[in-house]
């Protein structure tokens, strides 16, 4: 019996995995770039790739990060880095009836500290370029609130 019921539990966990597992079709655009304010003094920011049905994927690639002051588009903050496909997580945004599953992969919380100086604006935004492996890049942006 306990033989039985481990083989139950084994086969469970592997069904569970192999349901979890996220989308790895090759990107076409960025579906989304999500940028609000978190805290005083900083900004959280993440990002959707969507393959070419439109559903969210994941890809190893190299990402460009770029923030604007809408004065004359300013630039702030540019960084680039390079992200995997382990980068990415299955989570849950948004609240109440506008919850809704998504892949995202966040680039965390920006502080204005970083920046080149700190905004006088009320506004900006944020660019983002997505390079695949294969080299084309991707991009998306979003306006947001300092």
């Amino acid at each position: 019996m306990k033989r039985l019921c481990s083989f139950a539990i084994i086969l469970a966990l592997l069904f569970i995995s192999g349901c979890s597992s996220l989308n790895e079709n090759l990107p076409h655009y960025v579906k989304s770039v999500t940028a609000y304010k978190e805290g005083e003094e900083g900004l959280m920011i993440y990002f959707i790739l969507a393959d070419a049905s439109g559903a969210m994927t994941t890809s190893d690639g190299k990402v460009i990060l770029t923030i604007y002051e809408r004065s004359y588009w300013v630039k702030l903050y540019s960084r680039s880095f390079n992200v995997k496909k382990t980068d990415f997580q299955k989570t849950k945004v948004g609240m109440s009836a506008f919850e809704r599953e998504v892949i995202l992969c966040s680039i965390g919380r920006i502080t204005y500290s970083s920046f080149t100086r700190w905004p006088y604006k009320m506004t900006g935004k944020v660019d983002l370029e997505f390079q695949r492996p294969d080299g084309q890049i991707l991009t998306g942006s979003e306006t947001v609130s300092f």
